[in-house]
């Protein structure tokens, strides 16, 4: 499928409906309560790029590549497989409009690059607010044109700092650990428009992370975290490090991700026929 994934959905979207369905999702819940829960819900879809891997490789770093909403959820119900932020942020933008509310992509600028990741702006009230469930951002947070010491988030692993930059017009997103905070990204809070994030979109599907595997979720309260054969889980009390057998990681991706073996035996093959190999990976 070759659409616009950011297409407002229409009335009465099958998307939505089926959602519903597979998260189990009472659809008479009040308006802002429902909206939490759907946001909440989202977070239990893997962020994994096996998927983006194997798209590329059929379809080459095209439009063709991304991933509809439809589809994102669709794999999700039956194979367990998810998508990296940029085809989660056009589902999630989906949902949200479907479900009534005003809503439009932002971009974020990483220290490796601009533009290098994506949240959602919702407006409440006329508000602003941010939502961002690649880091647990499923509440609506207010976002106001201040400078000051910004706000302090919980997770149940870790806590989230956000700086208000430029008169609010961006806002930097630290994670602190027991051994400290690190700087995370900055948002820029003026909506993207659609062809701006589609070409980001779009130049995300080059990086030099199809070249292993990337995967991230929460399981019981901790955030576990697999890039390359390495594996990081982080709770509360700490971070554990800890590396896979390269020939045990695709049963270690089926049975703590959830993916698929199809998918995962044929996401790690592509790799190996391309050389790439599964070592140690920079965490800092």
């Amino acid at each position: 499928m070759n659409g616009n994934p950011l297409q407002p959905p229409g009335p009465g979207s099958e998307v939505l409906a089926e959602f519903f369905r597979g998260f189990g999702l009472d659809a008479t819940l009040p308006r802002l309560q429902l909206l939490e829960q759907t946001a909440a819900a989202f977070t239990r879809i893997p962020f994994e790029n096996l998927t983006k891997i194997i798209r590329v490789k059929e379809s080459g770093p095209t439009p063709a590549a991304r991933q509809q909403p439809s589809e994102l959820l669709r794999e999700h119900l039956r194979q367990g497989t998810g998508g990296t932020c940029f085809a989660l942020t056009a589902t999630l933008l989906h949902l949200v409009r479907a479900l009534g509310w005003q809503a439009e992509p932002i971009l974020a600028d990483r220290s490796y690059g601009p533009d290098t990741h994506s949240a959602l702006m919702i407006w409440i009230d006329g508000q602003p607010h941010l939502l961002d469930p690649g880091y647990l951002i499923v509440r609506p947070l207010p976002i106001l044109p201040r400078d000051d010491a910004g706000w302090r988030i919980p997770t149940s692993f870790n806590e989230l700092l956000l700086i208000p930059r430029d008169k609010g017009r961006k806002i930097e997103l630290h994670t602190i650990q027991q051994d400290g905070s690190k700087y995370r990204l900055t948002y820029r809070v003026a909506p993207a428009e659609p062809g701006e994030f589609l070409r980001a979109w779009d130049r995300a599907l080059t990086q030099d992370n199809l070249r292993y595997p990337l995967l991230t979720r929460v399981i019981a309260g901790r955030q576990v975290y697999l890039q390359k054969n390495l594996l990081l889980i982080r709770g509360r009390e700490g971070v554990q490090r800890r590396e896979i057998d390269p020939a045990q990681l695709e049963s270690f991706i089926v049975q703590t991700f959830g993916v698929s073996a199809e998918v995962a035996s044929r996401a790690l093959s592509i790799l190996r026929r391309g050389g790439e190999h599964h070592g140690g990976a920079d965490t800092s």
